[in-house]
């Protein structure tokens, strides 16, 4: 005997994730504030350092564009997996569960492609900056610790 407060397509689709479900929100903010803080942080390091000699601008500011443009395709992710959805329901005889499961795969792909390119920009951003105060990180002691 089921519950009557439970749906059956709720049992039967137990993975229907549109933009609207929290963990899809959560997640987009996330790496929203993590690109976001990362550009802030880059603006104002080229702020105070602007004019220094020595400083890799050439390496910098391919990093950054980088990092911007990773920041808008953020914004952009919800509203192109929900027209991928409205087309899909459009020019498709697949039921919404299966056009939901399309669209939280196709978010998190992009979410991962995302990640890839932080991580990725961010070394070369912090190799730059390394280079800017002249440390070589490959030495061991540029990373030793003891005072």
């Amino acid at each position: 005997m089921t519950d009557k407060k439970t749906n059956d397509s709720d049992i039967e689709h137990p993975f229907d994730m549109s933009p609207t479900h929290p963990i899809w929100t959560q997640m987009e903010r996330g790496i929203q504030i993590l690109l976001g803080f990362s550009l802030v942080t880059a603006i104002h390091f080229l702020g105070e350092s602007w004019g220094q000699p020595n400083i890799p601008y050439d390496k910098l500011f391919p990093a950054i564009g980088v990092i911007g443009i990773a920041f808008i395709y953020s914004l952009l992710i919800t509203p192109i997996a929900g027209y991928i959805g409205i087309a899909l329901r459009a020019f498709t005889p697949l039921p919404d569960y299966r056009i939901n499961q399309i669209r939280a795969i196709l978010f998190n792909l992009a979410l991962l492609v995302l990640v890839i390119i932080f991580f990725g920009e961010a070394s070369i951003f912090i190799s730059a900056l390394m280079e800017a105060v002249g440390l070589d990180p490959s030495l061991p002691e540029t990373w030793d610790q003891t005072p």
